[in-house]
């Protein structure tokens, strides 16, 4: 099975980019892209903090928001390791896998 990340056309380079192709790509009951207050109510995370996500002002997300992140745009933690700082990686894998 493909990840979201072979989904997507092109090849997105940064986490922020990722974030927005996967949600436009999401379809809503109305047949249009996603919106992110639709990801909000999947998640509970703030708008403006997904808002920060998808225009790359957040980098290095803590793990309570990643986990809340992967949820709401319904990825698993391969999907977006690629994008992570490499220390956050090994960090944020423990806290998602257990």
């Amino acid at each position: 099975m493909k990840n979201k990340r072979e989904l997507l056309e092109g090849d997105p380079t940064t986490l922020a980019d990722f974030l927005r192709a996967v949600r436009k790509q999401q379809k809503g009951g109305n047949g249009k892209p996603l919106t992110l207050t639709a990801i909000h109510n999947r998640c509970g995370l703030p708008i403006p903090i997904l808002s920060k996500l998808e225009a790359g002002q957040i980098l290095d997300p803590r793990s309570s928001t990643l986990k809340s992140m992967l949820h709401g745009y319904g990825l698993a933690f391969e999907d977006v390791a690629r994008y992570l700082p490499l220390r956050a990686n090994n960090k944020m894998q423990r806290v998602i896998v257990k």
